[in-house]
């Protein structure tokens, strides 16, 4: 009973909750092409045409234009910044509550994603600038 209040208990019930996520995964991608196989075969037995593969049909689906994919950089940098300002806010309203300067340490983190989010808007700014100009 001691073994279940060990302090290494978390560490590997994480590390056996991976293995099976990955043991599931790879039985239900079995299943997946086990069934799709049996499908087109039961389908050429019968003379009937195959379904599309997902190959074929992504031909059809429209690809993201270049300008659709700087506007995802320019809200992912929109979002990141909100993150490291909302940070930083969060830890000088609670070491102005808790009086406590180690909380500070809080707003140092918020570099991080404010940081990512900057450097998201710059390459936003450099591939609108190189994308050709519509209607001009």
């Amino acid at each position: 009973m001691h073994a279940f209040f060990s302090p290494f208990m978390v560490p590997v019930a994480a590390f056996a909750m991976v293995l099976g996520i990955i043991i599931v995964a790879n039985i239900s991608n079995y299943h997946t092409r086990r069934l799709k196989s049996e499908e087109r075969m039961a389908a050429i037995a019968k003379g009937i045409p195959l379904p599309p593969d997902l190959e074929d049909i992504q031909d059809h689906i429209p690809v993201a234009t270049a300008m659709q994919k700087a506007r995802g950089l320019r809200t992912g940098g929109i979002v990141c910044i909100s993150v490291g300002i909302g940070m930083a806010l969060f830890s000088f309203a609670l070491t102005w509550i808790v009086q406590e300067h180690n909380v500070l340490a809080v707003a140092a983190a918020g570099i991080i994603p404010l940081a990512i989010g900057v450097g998201l808007l710059v390459d936003y700014t450099l591939r609108v600038r190189s994308l050709p100009q519509e209607g001009s």
